[in-house]
């Protein structure tokens, strides 16, 4: 079984593929500082995927994998502080974001 106890899964889509290299581009330089901040309060593993079936759309997944729901509590704080730490970028893109939370059930991973 996975130490991840809860999951967050974001889909964030954007209008242009500029703007989803822009957001990869923030990510690279300010992710590793980002999850080791997230890592301290119980975050066990994210990543960020392209997502390839939108048939002409511009969109990222970002998972997020927790340690328990104490961990994400914690972790939504320091992603709170991060988006409000670089709030001029995100208010110049248009991005949606939907999120979707889980418990992880089952864990086939050997």
């Amino acid at each position: 079984m996975s130490d991840a106890k809860l999951i967050s899964y974001t889909l964030n889509d954007f209008s242009t593929e500029i703007e989803m290299d822009s957001f990869l581009n923030l990510m690279e330089k300010h992710g590793d500082e980002f999850y080791k901040k997230l890592k301290k309060h119980g975050l066990v593993r994210w990543r960020v995927n392209q997502v390839w079936n939108k048939g002409g759309g511009y969109a990222l997944s970002s998972i997020f994998e927790y340690k328990d729901e104490k961990a994400f509590e914690k972790c939504i704080e320091e992603i709170k502080n991060f988006q409000k730490e670089h709030e001029s970028y995100f208010n110049k893109i248009n991005m949606k974001r939907t999120s979707s939370r889980s418990i992880n059930m089952l864990d086939f991973k050997y």
